[in-house]
C-alpha cells in the first residue's frame, strides 16, 4: 500500500475565487508556495467531491 499524500485544499466563494484568479492572470497577486493548489467554492462541494465513494475510486485509479 503507498504512503499518503496530503493536499491542502481551498475553500472560497465563487466571486472572491474568481477575482483571485484574475489578479493571478494580470500577475497582480502571485500565489506562494503553501497555498492550496485545489479551490473549492463551499464546504459542501468540498465533502462531495471528497466522498467516500470518490477517494475509493482515485485509490482505485492511481493504483493502475
Amino acid at each position: 500500500m503507498r504512503a499518503s499524500k496530503t493536499i491542502a485544499i481551498g475553500v472560497m466563494p465563487q466571486a472572491k475565487l474568481r477575482e483571485r484568479v484574475l489578479a493571478i492572470a494580470r500577475s497582480d497577486y502571485r500565489p506562494k508556495a503553501s497555498d492550496p493548489k485545489i479551490w473549492f467554492t463551499s464546504m459542501k462541494a468540498a465533502a462531495g467531491v471528497l466522498s467516500d465513494e470518490n477517494r475509493t475510486l482515485l485509490r482505485t485509479i492511481a493504483a493502475t
